[in-house]
């Protein structure tokens, strides 16, 4: 399966390149035609740990996306033209910019809002030390 579609003969691979052939040997493994010699030769060849783990989450999606078409009765070749030979590998952005949720609050936007110098703001009422307390 995956020696059909992908050449063997590589000494480097583009990170985009290697994510995309790990998603294809986890189909191929999900299928019976496990390759563990090319996963840790595409593994070893990553730049770097965050390379390496784009790398195994590509295979383990593959083979997870290839089981659950599988235990539909979906026949092998199928499978593999359905998710490698019609897809392609979505990569995260490259600018290293955060997904939306992740994005800053618009309560941090306020600090340039405040004016006047931090002794003029008034404490939360739960920071505020009461004498009476304090016995």
């Amino acid at each position: 399966m995956y020696e059909s579609s992908f050449s063997a003969e590589w000494s480097e691979l583009a990170r985009d390149e290697a994510v995309e052939r790990a998603y294809a040997l986890g189909v191929a493994a999900a299928c019976g035609h496990d390759n563990r010699e090319e996963y840790e030769a595409i593994k070893a060849a990553a730049d770097s740990t965050y390379d390496r783990s784009l790398i195994e989450l590509s295979f383990e999606q593959g083979k997870s996306q290839a089981l659950q078409l599988d235990a539909s009765e979906t026949d092998h070749e199928e499978i593999w033209d359905r998710l490698v030979e019609s897809s392609t590998v979505k990569l995260p952005a490259r600018d290293g910019g955060l997904p939306e949720a992740l994005a800053p609050a618009d309560l941090l936007d306020r600090f340039g809002q405040v004016e006047g110098p931090p002794s003029t703001l008034n404490k939360p009422s739960f920071l505020v030390r009461d004498d009476k307390d304090n016995v």
